[in-house]
């Protein structure tokens, strides 16, 4: 597939998927294809999709007294053509950030919790750093650090765990099933939907998880297991 056509491609399986979100009652603000990319490149941002979360799974939120907590995810993607048809990382960078917020019912503070899956740019930690790891962090950039209400809590760098790699089709989806299930039952419904997820599995994490296997049975390797999983000895 040319360059052309694997981008209209990819473009289009983002807009399908944020017009499958939008039937659902998912909003968005913006969606940016990123066309100033080199020819050999595609990629994409996206602002602000919301959802609530449901009610279900709020009963382990602590403190009490949220009853209306949404979430909003922002992505940005970029990745080489050149790699998305081979088993090897397909993606150059990846930033998937999520933000929950709630206004307390007792208290009217608003609290957040947000969380960020990405992919490390190589450089040098004095910390073990998977490829693609999960963090979490309690003031994501809302307010500066000295004005930001932590409460109780401690806020330091807490260890990055290896993660999937997650963007627009799988990262939503997977946080749809954790925070609304109700809406996910209905997502996993859509069969435009199900070959979507499916194809980008295939692409995305069956590279991911063959980085890893081949560890252990020592086959030619295009995708170095231990960027995604440093612990390996």
């Amino acid at each position: 597939m040319k360059n052309e056509a694997f981008i209209s491609k990819r473009k289009k399986d983002v807009t399908d998927f944020l017009s499958i979100l939008s039937n659902l009652s998912i909003s968005y603000d913006s969606v940016d294809f990123k066309n100033h990319l080199p020819n050999e490149f595609w990629g994409y941002t996206i602002s602000n999709i919301k959802f609530k979360v449901d009610q279900s799974a709020l009963k382990h939120i602590s403190p009490t007294g949220f009853t209306n907590v949404e979430v909003i995810i922002e992505l940005d993607v970029e990745s080489k053509i050149s790699e998305w048809e081979k088993l090897n990382d397909p993606f150059c960078s990846l930033n998937f950030r999520s933000l929950i917020r709630g206004t307390n019912s007792k208290t009217g503070k608003v609290h957040y919790l947000g969380f960020h899956i990405d992919r490390h740019n190589g450089g040098k930690t004095n910390e073990i750093h998977p490829l693609y790891h999960l963090q979490y962090v309690q003031n994501s950039k809302i307010k500066p650090k000295e004005e930001f209400d932590h409460g109780e809590t401690l806020q330091l760098d807490v260890p990055r765990m290896m993660h999937l790699p997650m963007e627009l089709i799988l990262g939503v989806s997977t946080i749809l099933s954790n925070f609304s299930p109700s809406t996910y039952s209905k997502l996993i419904e859509n069969r435009q939907f199900v070959n979507l997820y499916k194809d980008y599995q295939e692409k995305i994490w069956r590279p991911y998880f063959n980085s890893l296997e081949n560890f252990w049975i020592k086959n030619p390797m295009e995708w170095d297991p231990k960027l995604n999983c440093p612990y390996l000895v």
